[in-house]
């Protein structure tokens, strides 16, 4: 899943520079130095940031993963239209940490593998609201408190509550865009195990599919003497694939800017404003 870099930025000024840039031949690119005071955002600023202390601990001795992190070595917003170098922008050593394609069943293309719709945006899902941020960049927070940790992501916007207590799956969990996630902790690695799943999303941001079948092992782990937390995902569908498969994303901690509010409304703001849509005037409940 963190194999490929895509151009996809959420500006559409950022879009007609890296357009222009495509197009333009290689001599005119490489004739001068870029100017990056010209360049929204400082991009040509970006560094990597250093390793800091070791990694905290929890009252409870285990790993304290709290902490706001984002999916590159430079712990802030990046953009994929401004290609930075692998040393910032790459969230694995494909030498350590080789990332496995999908292997697909045969009828798992034409049964599931199609565009979504612009303007339509089911929520994120798991793990697909982690595995995303390989192209938006955007931050993921953790809360850890002792038997539960919190995942928060800016886009698509998801919280998931994952106890960490041991407990096993419920005997049928409903059928949801997250899942139902139970956690445990091995050494100091937490493993989150989920379940349960509906099959209106995606695995990634890239349209990988999958089915009501799936399967998602995560372990979370903080390397880089906790200054870099690192997921790896584990995806299981035999509906959709013929073999599991292995993701690793790494995220650089930083307390960099909060998490905003990212909202998409399926273009149908106007459509609930009551300016347009009168208030009903009969008293027959709407459902």
């Amino acid at each position: 899943m963190t194999r490929r870099v895509s151009d996809l930025v959420r500006g559409a000024g950022v879009v007609l520079a890296a357009a222009c840039m495509w197009w333009m031949p290689a001599s005119a690119q490489n004739a001068q130095p870029q100017d990056w005071s010209r360049i929204a955002g400082n991009f040509g600023e970006v560094k990597v940031l250093p390793n800091g202390g070791p990694a905290p601990r929890a009252a409870d001795g285990r790993p304290d993963l709290t902490g706001r992190y984002y999916p590159n070595r430079a712990g802030r917003m990046l953009q994929g239209g401004y290609r930075l170098g692998d040393d910032v922008m790459d969230q694995f050593d494909p030498k350590v940490t080789p990332q496995e394609p999908p292997a697909f069943r045969p009828e798992t293309r034409a049964k599931y593998q199609f565009p979504t719709p612009y303007g339509t945006c089911a929520p994120g899902g798991t793990p697909t609201s982690i595995t995303t941020q390989a192209t938006e960049h955007g931050p993921m927070e953790l809360i850890q408190k002792p038997g539960v940790l919190w995942i928060l992501t800016e886009f698509p916007q998801t919280i998931r509550r994952v106890p960490t207590d041991g407990r096993p799956h419920s005997p049928s969990p409903d059928v949801t865009f997250n899942g139902e996630s139970v956690g445990h902790w091995e050494g100091d690695t937490l493993v989150v195990d989920t379940i349960g799943f509906n099959a209106r999303t995606f695995v990634d941001n890239y349209r990988t599919p999958h089915t009501d079948r799936l399967h998602v092992i995560e372990r979370f782990r903080l390397v880089d003497n906790g200054q870099t937390l690192e997921d790896r995902i584990t995806v299981d569908d035999p509906g959709a694939f013929t073999t599991p498969w292995t993701a690793v994303q790494r995220w650089k901690r930083t307390n960099r800017g909060p998490l905003e509010e990212i909202s998409c409304s399926e273009n149908n703001e106007t459509f609930y404003h009551y300016d347009v849509l009168p208030i009903p005037q009969d008293d027959t409940p709407d459902f």
